[in-house]
């Protein structure tokens, strides 16, 4: 099991995601009456879609980052895509993501990401067992249970809110700063050879990709279903 990895700077705050700037449908076509697993969110949290049976659409957002198209994600093409989506979410462009700006985001935006998708794989949850003494040996009486939730369910990192994520100083806005900071840190954990760029081959798939992946009951694995595990599995 690989462990989970954060942001040095995040902020939990709720369940919230995916309809999209940029993106290949509308909020409203995956709001309602069922979420589409064919769901992902970029590094920035900005969501793509595609209809079902198409390519699971995580090349998407790499094509829109390779701005040169030379089949590698660099660490400037990785800020600007970035700052992109900052700035499209920075809609009185004061240089700041404010709660209002946030809400649209959350409402707007990444509508998906305030359910739980009952077909994402949760993590195995144990009950905490009492110890010989009657005593509970789990000080949090089991009240704290890990899920994928928000936007986690449908990216490569464990952020639930990649715009509350960035809020370093929790003032509940995002600055131009704080957003550039998260940025740096999320190409460090996705550029897993530390060589400045981000490939192919170093995309983890999601959890919402890995159920859209899963073989009917009954039915075979395919090849390579053990590979490139999501980090939280």
């Amino acid at each position: 099991m690989r462990p989970y990895r954060f942001l040095l700077t995040p902020l939990f705050v709720g369940l919230i995601a995916g309809a999209g700037l940029g993106t290949a449908a509308n909020a409203q076509d995956y709001v309602g009456a069922g979420m589409s697993l064919n769901v992902f969110f970029s590094p920035s949290g900005q969501p793509f879609r595609a209809a079902p049976g198409q390519p699971y659409p995580v090349m998407a957002w790499f094509a829109q980052a390779d701005t040169d198209k030379d089949g590698k994600i660099s660490h400037d093409e990785f800020v600007n895509d970035a700052t992109t989506f900052f700035n499209k979410l920075d809609t009185n462009h004061d240089g700041y993501i404010n709660s209002p700006e946030n809400s649209a985001y959350e409402n707007d935006v990444a509508p998906e990401i305030t359910r739980i998708d009952p077909r994402i794989k949760q993590p195995k949850n144990y009950v905490a067992q009492a110890d010989d003494s009657g005593e509970n040996s789990d000080p949090t009486a089991g009240r704290y249970q890990k899920q994928i939730v928000g936007a986690s369910q449908y990216g490569m990192i464990d952020e639930p809110q990649p715009i509350r994520a960035a809020d370093s100083n929790l003032d509940f806005r995002v600055r131009t700063d704080e957003w550039l900071n998260a940025t740096n840190q999320r190409f460090s954990i996705l550029d897993s050879n530390q060589d400045g760029f981000i490939t192919p081959e170093e995309l983890l798939k999601t959890p919402a990709q890995f159920a859209s992946e899963a073989p009917a009951p009954g039915g075979k694995k395919g090849k390579g279903d053990k590979k490139k595990r999501f980090m939280g599995n």
